[in-house]
């Protein structure tokens, strides 16, 4: 599967429940597709005025592409920039709950070995004032076109499958 094709199929998977936007720009750095998710819900006592409670739920998705192969390097400060934009995007309010931010780094010609233990180690969240005002958590999947392997840090391994990319068979 080229990149371009994977990226037009995840535009279309995002579409649906997210705001997707190409070529987008976060903190200077280009990224090929960001989605973002906001979700608000309430509870109410007998009628829309009496609310008991409100709370907020976001999600980000960023995703590079790269023509060659993900070195160590690439992972590296990918993840650096995970962690800003992380610390940029999510502004905890008295109604914000949970977070997540989802970096997908793929790549046309595989990914490093190095560069997968890196990734699949990442770790990286946040919680604010104590749990009060929520937490967010960032993950990091690395798809590998050219196998149609996806590797994910511990958090990432919730939603790994969504990113496999589909094989094509050649007869």
């Amino acid at each position: 599967m080229k990149l371009a094709e994977y990226l037009e199929t995840l535009r279309g998977k995002y579409g649906a429940y997210f705001d997707v936007h190409s070529d987008y720009s976060i903190l200077g750095r280009r990224l090929d597709l960001y989605a973002c998710c906001h979700v608000r819900n309430e509870k109410y006592f007998l009628a829309k005025k009496a609310t008991l409670g409100a709370w907020e739920t976001n999600e980000y998705c960023l995703v590079e592409g790269h023509l060659a192969e993900i070195c160590t390097a690439k992972v590296q400060d990918f993840t650096a920039f995970l962690v800003n934009a992380a610390n940029e995007l999510v502004k905890p309010k008295e109604e914000h709950m949970s977070s997540v931010i989802s970096g997908i780094l793929v790549s046309e010609q595989g990914v490093a070995p190095e560069a997968i233990r890196v990734g699949t180690q990442f770790k990286h969240g946040r919680s604010f004032w104590f749990g009060l005002r929520g937490w967010y958590s960032v993950c990091l999947l690395l798809v590998d076109l050219s196998s149609g392997q996806v590797y994910a840090s511990p958090k990432g391994k919730e939603v790994m499958r969504i990113y496999r990319p589909k094989q094509v068979v050649h007869s």
